[in-house]
C-alpha cells in the first residue's frame, strides 16, 4: 500500500510541525513563566494528535503496522491541560500533587495499540483467564473497532474541563480590587476558552460528519492546527511584552491554599451567617481568634479564606459590617438623639477616629455628611447587604 499525501495534508503537517516548534519554545521559557508549560503541552498534544491522524489517514500505519505501538494518542489530555493552565494563572503555580495525575488516567482509552502490544510481548495473553477475556466481543470491539463513540470521550472531556475553567474565570473576575495584571490574565484566559469551546464545536461536527466521509478530518485538523499556531505565537508575544514586575508576579510563590474551592465556599457561607445572624461584629473586642473558634477553624485558615477568597483582610471585613450598621442607626429616628461617637460605640468601634476613617473609606463621605444628607433628603437610607 502506498503512502498518500495531498496538498491539504502537507499544509496540515507543516502547521503541526510549527506547533511542535512553538511548543518547544514555550517549554523552554516555562523556566521563567511556569504556567507556560501547560499551554506548551496543550499545543504539543494537538500537534501530536494531528500527526497521528495523518499517519493513519495517509496509509503509513497500514504499510508499517509495526509502528502502531509507538504511536501515542494523547488527545484525552487536552481537557485537563487547559484546566490546569487556568488554575496556574488564577491561583498561582502550586506544586502538582499525586492525586491530580488521576485527571490524566483516561488516556488509557486511546491506548489500544499499546495494550495489545503489551499483552503479546509480556506473555500475559497466554494466561487462560486473560485469553478468555481477550476474546470477548466487547473487548475485541474496544481494541480493534473505531466508531463515532470512540471520539465522544475526548469531546466531553474538553467541554467539561473548559466549563470548569470558565467557572473559575467568572468567579475570579468578581473579586474586589483586581490588579490590572490579574484582570489582563483573566481576559486572556476567557478569550482562550471561547476559542477552545469553538474548537470543541468543530470537533463535534467532525464526529457527526465522520459517518458520511473521512474528509471530515480536514474540517477539524485545519482549524486545530491554525489555532495552535495562533496560540503559540500569541502566548510567546504576550510573554515578550511583559515588564519585570509582571514576570516577578508570575514567578512568586503562591499563597498556601488550606482548602478546596468547594470547602472555601462552604466556610464563606458559614462566616457570612456568623456575621449576619449573631452580629458578632458589634463586639468591640472582636479578634480573629474569636471568629476562628466559632467556625472551628484555625486562625491561619480564616485569614487565608478572607484574603484569597473574599479579597479583604480581617479588619476591613469586620469594619464594613460595622459601617453598614452605623448607616442604619444614623437613619433611624430612635437614634436621632445619639451623638456620632455614641453610635460608633454602639456599632462595635472602640474609637471615634477609627469610625470616622472607616466610614469614609467605605462610603466616600464622613458620618456627619451622611447624616446631613439624610436630613436634607439628598440621599436615602441604604440598608443594602455588603457585597461579599
Amino acid at each position: 500500500m502506498k503512502i498518500s499525501l495531498a496538498i491539504t495534508d502537507i499544509l496540515i503537517l507543516s502547521l503541526a510541525f510549527q506547533g511542535l516548534i512553538l511548543s518547544a519554545m514555550l517549554f523552554y521559557t516555562s523556566k521563567t513563566i511556569r504556567s507556560n508549560r501547560w499551554i506548551a503541552a496543550f499545543i504539543f498534544v494537538i500537534a501530536e494528535t494531528t500527526l497521528v491522524m495523518e499517519a493513519h489517514f495517509s496509509g503509513m500505519v497500514n504499510k508499517y503496522p509495526q509502528i502502531s505501538p509507538l504511536i501515542l494518542n494523547l488527545r484525552m489530555a487536552l481537557g485537563p491541560l487547559i484546566y490546569f493552565y487556568a488554575r496556574s494563572l488564577i491561583y498561582g503555580d502550586a506544586k502538582f500533587k499525586g492525586r491530580q495525575y488521576l485527571h490524566f488516567a483516561p488516556l488509557i482509552i486511546d491506548a489500544q495499540a499499546q495494550v495489545i502490544y503489551l499483552l503479546f510481548i509480556t506473555g500475559i495473553l497466554s494466561i487462560p483467564f486473560v485469553t478468555d477475556l481477550y476474546g470477548q466481543p466487547v473487548v475485541q470491539s474496544f481494541l480493534f473497532n473505531k466508531t463515532i463513540i470512540s471520539d465522544l470521550p475526548t469531546f466531553f472531556s474538553m467541554v467539561i474541563y473548559s466549563a470548569l475553567s470558565y467557572r473559575m474565570v467568572r468567579r475570579s473576575m468578581k473579586a474586589p480590587e483586581l490588579s490590572a495584571y490579574k484582570l489582563a490574565d483573566l481576559k486572556w484566559l476567557r478569550n482562550l476558552l471561547y476559542m477552545v469551546f469553538a474548537l470543541a464545536a468543530v470537533f463535534l461536527v467532525n464526529i457527526l460528519l465522520a459517518v458520511v466521509s473521512s474528509w471530515s478530518n480536514y474540517l477539524l485538523y485545519i482549524p486545530a492546527t491554525l489555532f495552535i499556531y495562533w496560540l503559540g505565537m500569541a502566548t510567546y508575544i504576550r510573554q515578550s511584552k511583559m515588564k519585570t514586575a509582571d514576570v516577578m508576579e508570575y514567578t512568586k510563590l503562591p499563597a498556601k491554599i488550606y482548602f478546596t474551592e468547594e470547602h472555601a465556599d462552604l466556610h464563606h457561607q458559614q462566616l457570612i451567617s456568623l456575621m449576619e445572624t449573631e452580629q458578632i461584629y458589634l463586639n468591640p473586642l472582636l479578634k480573629l481568634d474569636v471568629v476562628a473558634d466559632k467556625l472551628s477553624l484555625s486562625e491561619k485558615v480564616v485569614s487565608s479564606l478572607l484574603n484569597q477568597y473574599v479579597g479583604k483582610n480581617f479588619n476591613d471585613f469586620v469594619n464594613e459590617y460595622r459601617v453598614l450598621e452605623a448607616k442604619k442607626k444614623l437613619a433611624e429616628p430612635a437614634f436621632s438623639q445619639f451623638t456620632i461617637a455614641a453610635i460608633a460605640y454602639e456599632c462595635g468601634f472602640n474609637s471615634l477616629a477609627t469610625f470616622q476613617r472607616c466610614f469614609k473609606q467605605f462610603t466616600g463621605i464622613t458620618p456627619s455628611q451622611y447624616q446631613n444628607s439624610l436630613k436634607s433628603g439628598k440621599i436615602e437610607a441604604n440598608n443594602a447587604q455588603i457585597p461579599i
